[in-house]
């Protein structure tokens, strides 16, 4: 799996040591899942479980999921990975998460960017997104991004549940930048 550097951050892959962080810093934390497919951790049983899958993955070959950590800190602050591929089996969905206490900071928009470049040099022609229609921020981070929207769906609101919500999807399909990445 590549680690990708960017200004301020690095994109690892994760470890087993990072199930406090993840926990600690967005996991447990209800403004962060609001908008996500899950609910907040009611423990950090919860955020061990989803680390070992992540993990287990990882193991399988699975090379598209980072911890997001700042360079000067090698504490994970957020996730972003490949959640899916489109309809035609070959389109990269990207989903991302980030702490709180990082929002507004330019943080996603950095660390969306370099992923999308990556991707691309892996050979993706297009690469897509989408967030809950509330969520704001989001789409202003995927448009900074040069994605642009490309219609409206429904989808399971949380794991487990029956209700839809509404979201934005989004695309792009020209490369942006080159980054550094390091084996």
């Amino acid at each position: 799996m590549r680690v990708i550097m960017t200004e301020r951050f690095v994109l690892r892959p994760f470890r087993a040591e990072d199930v406090t962080a993840m926990y600690r810093n967005w996991c447990c934390d209800e403004r962060v899942a609001r908008y996500c497919k899950w609910c907040p951790h009611e423990s950090i049983a919860v955020t061990k479980e989803l680390l070992h899958k992540y993990l287990t993955e990882a193991d399988d070959g699975f090379e598209y999921r980072w911890a997001i950590t700042k360079k000067e800190a090698d504490e994970p602050i957020g996730c972003i990975d490949v959640v899916g591929f489109g309809a035609d089996g070959r389109t990269p969905e990207i989903g991302y998460v980030l702490s709180h206490a990082e929002w507004g900071k330019g943080c996603m928009t950095e660390v969306l960017q370099a992923v999308i470049t990556y991707l691309f040099s892996c050979g993706y022609s297009e690469i897509i997104a989408r967030h809950h229609v509330e969520n704001l921020a989001s789409g202003r981070v995927m448009e900074k991004c040069g994605m642009h929207m490309t219609g409206y769906t429904k989808i399971q609101e949380k794991f487990g549940s029956d209700q839809l919500c509404d979201v934005k999807c989004y695309a792009i399909s020209t490369p942006q930048q080159t980054i550094k990445t390091e084996e």
